[in-house]
């Protein structure tokens, strides 16, 4: 049976518009990289984008990340590395 006391307190979360911080950091081997895109296209949060040059990829938006692993995975060349914050 729930607590009805008056000295429970209700639980409220955190607001919605709260900001988290990344879960993951991005690190690119420029040398290893063939400039496929791959790791662009799959990446959901956008954390990646082909520089000016469209040759390589760059880390655009750092904060984004979810450490969900799919630009590391599908890199075909081990160029990229994710490592999950704690």
């Amino acid at each position: 049976m729930p607590d009805v006391s008056p000295q429970a307190q209700p639980v409220t979360p955190p607001p919605a518009s709260a900001k988290k911080g990344p879960r993951g950091e991005v690190y690119i081997h420029a040398t290893w990289c063939k400039g496929c895109r791959i790791c662009v296209e799959f990446c959901p949060p956008k954390v990646l984008a082909m520089d000016e040059n469209e040759d390589h990829p760059r880390i655009v938006a750092p904060e984004k990340c979810t450490a969900c692993h799919f630009c590391d995975t599908h890199c075909p060349d081990l160029a990229i590395v994710v490592r999950k914050l704690e």
